[in-house]
């Protein structure tokens, strides 16, 4: 009989896998979405993020190079990046097939994740009540389908987590009921390594649930110390066995972040506590809901009757108290904002807020496994369930405001009245009803899970097929035919922008860029070079900035003027690229005077790009000049004159007014673009080419005011001063250079007695990060203009290596080597006394 049940329980496991993957499928099917369509799962976070850094890891593999990486940015470590984004196994099958082929990836990745996590789901619940029902696999959908695995499916960092959440409750029950702790040990590390942000919470959530078992059951209360202590030790030794990749990564992100661990604790109220039931009404999702505050916990109309046919049900009080109380845990999490922060690591979640509601889906789903599997409902909980669910239906009406629904109400109700007569016929004497139950069961359970699951997608943008095909083909043309042209070092910008990292989708060093492991140093160096938002190139900067950066080419979709430093080249692509003849390389010798320019508080960038250039090449005059500016009184907006003092580009800078809409700039009656908008708050924009002496009418869209006069800047790049000191930077490359990924530097550089130190433009970081040695001896690197990497030169040649490291790192390894001692130890400790007959 135990074979058969546990045949039926593999069994229903493979169905759970099947349901769930086949209503994912007919949601794309419905929606239009790939393979059926042109829509595609791509969206938000999935499409500007992970797909960006897992084409940029599989690039940096096969380079030979893993943690560290050249096109972040202006470089910077990936080990951040991988622990907290990419260290998914599920990633594997973005690096099976060609980039072109990422639409298509992310929709099987998500259809497949959904499927696991169902059948996760059902191996949990059969496990928890010795059950072998065939109901539980359409029960299972209520949490791989739950709002959170839909509505944050662009996540996929907190899913794999997500997915494993219910074997580690099974393994508290192993726990629990047997004290098998080694379960509990291998699953913290497995979430710990997959993702050690929601493995956090997931780990949170085991305490209440612990105690939800202990006291929920009936168990003797001499063997809860010894409980308690398997339970405390062998999840602490799973985060152990993690912290090789735990603590460089935690470190990583406290420092990118900052503040981390920090926390306000206050008990104000996130949202008005009324509106928590109504997260578990159909369809009840908004776009709101994911900038807000309100959790998504939906896990189906069916659970919610159940839930409710459990606590009036002929359960032990003692577990609906237990319940209970877990559940209002969980409320009080959700509500109040200190204890919310604490389920978030102590640090406020930027957009999608209570990023541990999953687990509460997870739970209610527990609860009505337990009441769909005890029987026929009492009349009395039937009656009591349907006065809650009119109530409830009839508070929508009141609560709901303008999002209020008819469709909504009625589907909330024709699911929740077929539940009630399912849970019913479910455990009829007579044979067809029986069976009548178990397929409306299912019928109602599909629908409603189904339904929903279409209501939420199609409330999100979501990207084409063929428009990524395009923008890619196009895109890695113009990258293909500049790599044909110069197989040197340098860095590539766009002046438009698909998503934040292109580069590292595209395979080039740029230096747009976002996640939450970004280099602060470069940061805070491109801001101050006019690359405002500086997680995109946008309007980009003076030729000053680009030449610094080693900025060679730029390429261009015509949508954006292109600045008049660069030179148009002829490739034959779609897309236009250019050519910046005055580019510095990515190693150069200048005067160890850029030692002394600092950014700090520097509030005009044409002065302290003058200061950089002039600084590594003493006695170069100004290149950007600045530009006599008249002003006149029209009726809207600003009109003013300006005189260019020098034959070159123009370009204008408004730094200190921040809050503002954006506004119109036209030159000479051409509308050029908008100012103030994310790509251009504050920073550097290209208003054309002009001749010296040329007089030229500047209107810009925003309330005339004295301070917003004294705000603009209009200055001229003089491109022969530029030229000059460029040939001479340009004329100290060095002659050896190799530069790998991996964060990988090695070259043979020449000092002088007026040009003494070597300049890297990637993100500084202090010498617990570069190990640098020049001429076989230890050095420290040098910060220079408060982000790019220095190194002093001795007079001759020099032999400069650079070899990134990760803070951390050797710690993390001794502690998961320790840990895994104490594993081994502890093991055959076991194995011994249970060779002897002893309780281990």
């Amino acid at each position: 009989m135990e074979t058969n049940i546990r045949r039926r329980q593999r069994q229903n496991v493979g169905a759970a896998f099947g349901l769930s993957l086949l209503l994912v499928l007919g949601a794309y099917f419905l929606l239009g979405f790939a393979p059926f369509g042109d829509d595609t799962i791509l969206t938000g976070d999935l499409n500007g993020l992970y797909v960006n850094y897992i084409t940029d890891m599989w690039r940096r593999v096969r380079e030979g190079g893993f943690f560290y990486s050249f096109a972040k940015l202006c470089g910077g470590s990936t080990l951040g990046l991988f622990a907290y984004y990419m260290s998914s196994p599920f990633n594997l099958a973005y690096l099976l097939f060609p980039v072109r082929a990422i639409p298509y990836v992310a929709q099987a990745v998500f259809a497949v994740r959904v499927a696991c996590t169902g059948a996760a789901c059902c191996f949990f619940l059969q496990r928890h009540y010795k059950s072998a029902s065939r109901l539980l696999p359409v029960l299972s959908l209520g949490y791989s389908l739950c709002a959170f695995c839909v509505v944050y499916n662009q996540n996929i960092i907190w899913m794999d987590v997500v997915l494993l959440a219910p074997l580690v409750l099974w393994a508290v029950d192993e726990l629990v009921d047997k004290a098998r702790h080694w379960p509990l040990t291998f699953l913290v590390l497995a979430c710990v390594l997959l993702n050690f942000y929601t493995a956090w919470e997931v780990c949170l959530f085991t305490l209440p649930y612990f105690a939800y078992r202990w006291w929920g059951t009936d168990h003797p209360s001499a063997s809860l110390p010894r409980r308690v202590g398997l339970f405390a030790a062998s999840g602490a030794l799973g985060a152990g066995l993690g912290l090789v990749l735990l603590l460089p990564a935690l470190l990583e992100v406290e420092q990118s972040k900052g503040g981390l661990f920090e926390m306000e604790f206050s008990l104000k109220p996130n949202f008005p506590l009324w509106q928590l039931p109504y997260r578990l009404f159909f369809g009840d999702f908004f776009w709101d809901d994911v900038t807000g505050t309100l959790p998504n916990i939906y896990c189906g109309v069916f659970c919610v009757v159940l839930v409710v046919l459990f606590f009036a049900g002929k359960s032990a009080l003692r577990q609906k108290l237990a319940a209970g109380a877990v559940l209002a845990v969980m409320a009080l999490s959700f509500w109040l904002y200190g204890i919310d922060l604490i389920w978030h690591g102590f640090k406020q979640p930027v957009w999608f807020p209570c990023r541990y509601s999953f687990l509460v889906s997870l739970f209610l789903v527990l609860l009505a496994a337990k009441a769909l599997l005890e029987g026929a409902p009492r009349p009395k909980a039937l009656v009591l369930a349907g006065g809650l669910g009119a109530l409830w239906c009839v508070g929508y009406c009141f609560a709901s405001g303008e999002t209020f629904s008819v469709f909504k109400v009625a589907a909330t109700v024709l699911v929740f009245a077929a539940t009630l007569a399912c849970a019913v016929w479910l455990h009829s004497s007579r044979r067809m009803l029986a069976l009548a139950g178990a397929v409306g069961f299912g019928v109602v359970a599909v629908g409603d899970m189904g339904a929903n699951t279409v209501l939420a997608l199609r409330k999100f943008e979501s990207y084409t097929v063929s428009g990524f095909e395009e923008f890619y083909d196009q895109n890695t043309a113009a990258v293909n035919a500049i790599r044909q042209r110069d197989g040197g070092y340098y860095r590539i910008e766009k002046n438009f922008m698909r998503t934040l990292n292109d580069p590292m989708l595209l395979g080039y060093w740029g230096i747009s860029h976002y996640s939450s492991t970004k280099a602060s140093s470069a940061k805070e160096l491109l801001e101050a070079l006019g690359y405002i938002n500086y997680s995109t190139y946008g309007w980009g900067s003076t030729g000053v900035a680009d030449s610094l950066l080693g900025i060679r080419y730029l390429y261009s979709d015509g949508s954006r003027l292109v600045p008049g430093q660069y030179e148009a080249l002829d490739t034959g692509t779609e897309l236009s690229v250019w050519e910046n003849p005055c580019a510095l390389p990515m190693a150069y010798v200048g005067s160890s005077d850029a030692l002394n320019v600092s950014i700090a508080d520097s509030e005009n960038t044409f002065e302290l790009q003058n200061a950089m250039l002039t600084a590594l090449v003493p006695g170069t005059p100004d290149a950007l000049l600045p530009a006599d500016l008249s002003f006149e009184q029209p009726e809207q907006g600003i009109l003013l004159t300006f005189t260019a003092p020098c034959d070159g580009p123009c370009y204008l800078a408004i730094p200190t007014l921040t809050d503002m809409t954006p506004a119109d700039v036209a030159v000479n009656g051409t509308l050029l673009g908008e100012y103030f908008n994310g790509d251009s708050l504050g920073g550097v924009f290209p208003l054309g080419t002009f001749q010296k002496g040329e007089t030229v009418e500047l209107r810009l869209g925003f309330a005339d005011s004295e301070e917003a006069r004294a705000a603009i800047q209009v200055y001229s790049l003089d491109e022969s001063v530029l030229a000059a000191a460029s040939a001479t930077l340009q004329a100290t490359e060095p002659e050896k250079m190799t530069i790998r990924e991996g964060g990988h530097i090695d070259l043979v550089a020449t000092g002088t007695a007026d040009a003494d130190l070597l300049v890297l433009p990637f993100a500084w970081e202090d010498s617990a990060h570069w190990k640098l040695t020049v001429n076989g001896e230890k050095a420290e690197t040098e910060c220079v203009f408060g982000g790019f990497i220095g190194v002093r030169l001795h007079e001759g040649e020099n032999h400069v290596e650079l070899h990134y490291a990760h803070p951390g790192a050797a710690a993390g390894l001794a502690g998961t080597v320790v840990c895994a001692g104490i594993a081994a130890l502890w093991f055959a400790r076991e194995k011994r006394r249970k060779a002897k007959g002893e309780n281990p």
